[in-house]
């Protein structure tokens, strides 16, 4: 019996068992460990069964008359061993159905093995056919890629370099219809500029300006400069509000308020409600006027936080300018971002807008602008910043918030408007009021009516237009105008003398300003 447990091999793994050095692998590595202490088992009942027969038998032969219960107790002993070996067999079949249903199972499991096995063959094969020609597909195809591409790339390019042909040409064209225009004044090669038929305001002769003259001015280039940002797609650093419904006249929002704010009321109007529910906007910001109601020398006196409110609005306006030059690649002077060249804001709007204003100049010839003063040397005029804008050759309408293509947006855009440098407009403004603070402001005219005036008059003022005499002489003279010296009086003889030779130069100097002249002041 041992001989034959120890000869069993697992139908499985096709090696033998031993109880004590070999280890389980399988059911059937199992079953043999079992099989040994079954067979113990079996001999054991055999031999309680010889035991059991040999007592029956002692029992039997020393009483015969129990022959008959005898050979019941043998007959129900075979029915036993009868039905035992019954599920003897039922149970060998039991396992032998499993034993077969098992090595199917291995079968299967072979199948599905070699399948696979062949399967990844033939894909090692495919890869192996497909990795011998990779190299110079990938190439071939990356070369393609890299030409479509560039395809698209010049395509953008042509179709953004169009776009901004577009926008140039209807800058041009909103200017052409505004009537901004370089007027020849004096020298052949000066020039003074006008938009809507007005001359465009100088910043430096603010204090002798109309006011209306100074309002009108400033709402056309408001105006100008807020549709030419719109075609260039261009967001102003300065944010202008143009007249609407219950907004009279343009204002202008400093650097800081610019485009973070709700609703406005025009200035000196009650402030718009805001809503509670509303944390945006907290807080209301106040736009700088760009227009005047009075002379800006009374401006100044009666209202002096207005007067720097409408100072650093003119600079804001200004900046704007210089900034959207800067923007489309129009040179402004000489780029030194100097206080000269903030001023000067028709130059630089009609730099910015008329192509005609970038011509090149003969040898020789430069062109001056009225508000430049000419070089202290002949030979700073052809080294100046005329030639260097002949030299260059701006685009109109490349840089934009309004396009991918060369976004102002982008981090190559923000890195190009920051390297600028342009001033603060607050520095500009304090300059600004600096300067006219500087200037001496010019005694206005006065009209007398007939009945005031009288020959002892003339002690007190200086007569224009000829004497009582010869206004009855001339009847068309209704009126006649004096210049009042009598608060140049006031300050006595030394201060006399001083001011009205200040007042002698600011006339000789605004004599070619004026159609009709100044009258030169002579102190008695």
């Amino acid at each position: 019996m041992e001989s034959r447990t120890s000869n069993m091999a697992c139908d499985i793994c096709r090696r033998g068992h031993h109880p004590k050095k070999l280890p389980f692998y399988c059911a059937m590595d199992a079953r043999n460990a079992l099989y040994e202490g079954r067979m113990a088992y079996a001999s054991t009942m055999i031999e309680m069964d010889e035991l059991e027969q040999r007592g029956s038998a002692l029992v039997a032969a020393c009483e015969p008359s129990n022959t008959t219960s005898a050979s019941d107790r043998t007959r129900s002993y075979v029915e036993g061993c009868t039905a035992k070996q019954q599920m003897a067999i039922k149970r060998t079949t039991e396992i032998i159905s499993a034993a077969e249903k098992l090595q199917q199972d291995i079968d299967q499991a072979r199948k599905e093995i070699e399948q696979r096995k062949a399967a990844i063959a033939r894909r090692k094969a495919d890869l192996a056919t497909a990795s011998q020609g990779i190299t110079a597909r990938r190439n071939r195809e990356f070369e393609e890629t890299k030409t479509s591409i560039r395809k698209l790339k010049y395509h953008w390019d042509r179709e953004h370099e169009a776009t901004a042909q577009y926008r140039a040409a209807l800058c041009a064209e909103v200017a052409k219809l505004y009537r901004l225009q370089r007027v020849k004044k004096g020298n052949p090669n000066r020039y003074e500029y006008k938009i809507g038929g007005l001359e465009v305001v100088d910043l430096h002769l603010l204090n002798s300006t109309h006011p209306e003259h100074i309002s009108a001015s400033l709402g056309h280039i408001a105006h100008l400069l807020w549709l030419a940002s719109h075609y260039l797609a261009v967001r102003l650093p300065a944010e202008i509000t143009l007249p609407h419904n219950d907004y009279p006249r343009p204002t202008i929002f400093s650097l800081a308020s610019s485009y973070h704010h709700g609703q406005v009321g025009f200035p000196g109007t009650s402030p718009l409600p805001v809503d509670a529910l509303d944390r945006q906007y907290g807080h209301i910001p106040h736009p700088r006027p760009l227009f005047l109601d009075k002379p800006l020398s009374s401006f100044s006196k009666e209202e002096s936080n207005n007067y720097s409110a409408f100072l650093e609005g003119v600079c804001l306006l200004a900046y704007n300018i210089v900034w959207l030059c800067r923007t489309q690649g129009i040179p402004v002077g000489d780029n030194s971002n100097s206080f000269e060249d903030f001023t000067y804001m028709g130059r630089n709007l009609y730099n910015l807008l008329n192509g005609s204003s970038l011509q090149r100049n003969q040898p020789g010839q430069p062109i001056i602008d009225a508000n430049t003063p000419p070089p202290t040397h002949a030979g700073d005029a052809a080294t100046g910043e005329n030639d260097d804008i002949t030299k260059s050759a701006p685009k109109m309408g490349l840089w934009s918030h309004g396009a991918a293509h060369t976004s102002l947006n982008s981090t190559t855009g923000q890195e190009f408007t920051r390297s600028f440098k342009l001033p603060n407009p607050i520095k500009l403004a304090d300059k600004l009021k600096a300067r006219l603070a500087q200037e001496v402001p010019v005694p206005e005219w006065e009209l007398i009516e007939d009945d005031e005036f009288g020959p002892n008059d003339l002690d007190d003022g200086v007569l224009i237009g000829g004497t009582p005499q010869s206004r009855s002489r001339n009847p068309r003279f209704g009126l006649e105008s004096y210049m009042s010296v009598n608060t140049v009086r006031s300050h006595g003889s030394a201060d006399a003398r001083s001011s009205l030779a200040a007042v002698n130069d600011a006339a000789t100097k605004n004599r070619e300003r004026s159609s009709n002249g100044w009258t030169k002041i002579k102190p008695r």
